[in-house]
């Protein structure tokens, strides 16, 4: 009862508005660049305030691509005490890290600046590499959102613009070019299964109450995951990929040669230090496993599903989109 009631607090303490929580809250600190007329869909950047040198590389990137954005500071693994990590750590199909479980609350807290407000955000994790084809259809679609022309077949709760060197599933058919216009040389795609991705994504304000939803519904589990593996969202995904995490340089051969991308490439979720937690008994362990193995039919149902109009492969992003990067250092 003690841990039930505990994790209603934390849920309950951030149903408080946006307005109030910049008043009270110091983790959000909305920073402007020269924003593009009418444009409202702003950056919304989870980074640690001890993370500086990744934050001064964000603030350069954005300025540079004219984004306007906000910093959350993110929740820190030296903020959780053991009881704070137990109820939100045994959610998921294993236990998580607490690094995990810190990254889970970063989002959760953006996902909920989402619903307080009322309109779209660009959220972004501190090491997302952003192409420079994104402001202008983050322009293009916030036209459409503001507008009201999507018709129910458009309609969408989150779209991700990255790519992670991991295959996905989506529609063999683009969307019919509405908001994206074909000289922009960027589709849209229906989403149907992703394995990870959360460091640069739009989500809607009805987008980031399934998430919440869920959450209340169903506990905590990988950022990433959340996002992938709902049911009730309805995702997009950008063909080209429009932005990948810092270490995935290398990967993509995309050329980078500034030393400050490599320095601060390494992800402190999923390091060699950072081993993965037991489970607290036996219980928790046929429970995992059983989450893990409904996760891998649904999965699987998927893939059958859409067998026919889907393809599973990996999206890749154009090289000269980032070689503005070079310059920033």
């Amino acid at each position: 009862v003690v841990e039930i009631l505990a994790k209603f607090k934390f849920i309950a303490c951030h149903f408080f508005s946006y307005n109030l929580c910049l008043k009270i809250c110091p983790c959000i600190t909305p920073h402007y660049t020269q924003p593009r007329k009418n444009m409202s869909i702003d950056a919304l950047v989870i980074n640690l305030d001890t993370a500086e040198a990744r934050w001064d590389f964000q603030q350069r990137q954005l300025q540079h691509l004219g984004i306007a954005y906000q910093r959350l500071l993110a929740t820190s693994t030296q903020s959780l005490d053991s009881l704070t990590y137990e109820q939100w750590a045994n959610d998921w199909q294993r236990k998580l890290r607490t690094t995990e479980v810190a990254c889970f609350l970063s989002h959760y807290r953006a996902w909920q600046i989402v619903s307080d407000t009322g309109r779209p955000w660009l959220i972004l994790e501190d090491d997302a590499l952003l192409s420079e084809r994104l402001p202008q259809v983050l322009d293009s679609i916030d036209t459409y959102l503001q507008a009201g022309l999507l018709s129910d077949s458009l309609a969408f709760d989150h779209i991700s613009f990255e790519t992670r060197g991991r295959k996905k599933l989506y529609s063999r058919h683009p969307l019919p070019q509405v908001f994206l216009p074909s000289s922009f040389g960027i589709n849209l795609h229906n989403l149907y299964l992703d394995k990870s991705g959360a460091a640069a994504y739009l989500l809607t304000p009805k987008g980031a109450k399934i998430l919440l939803d869920t959450v209340s519904a169903t506990g905590a589990g990988l950022a990433d995951a959340l996002l992938c593996h709902n049911e009730s969202l309805v995702s997009l995904q950008t063909v080209p990929a429009l932005a990948l995490q810092m270490d995935m340089v290398t990967h993509y051969q995309l050329g980078l040669t500034t030393d400050l991308i490599q320095n601060l490439s390494q992800s402190s979720i999923s390091n060699s230090s950072n081993h993965k937690p037991t489970a607290n008994n036996l219980s928790d362990t046929l429970r995992f496993k059983r989450r893990r193995l409904l996760a891998q039919a649904q999965r699987a149902h998927k893939q059958i599903t859409f067998r026919n109009t889907a393809v599973y492969q990996e999206i890749e992003p154009i090289h000269r989109d980032f070689a503005y990067l070079n310059t920033l250092s």
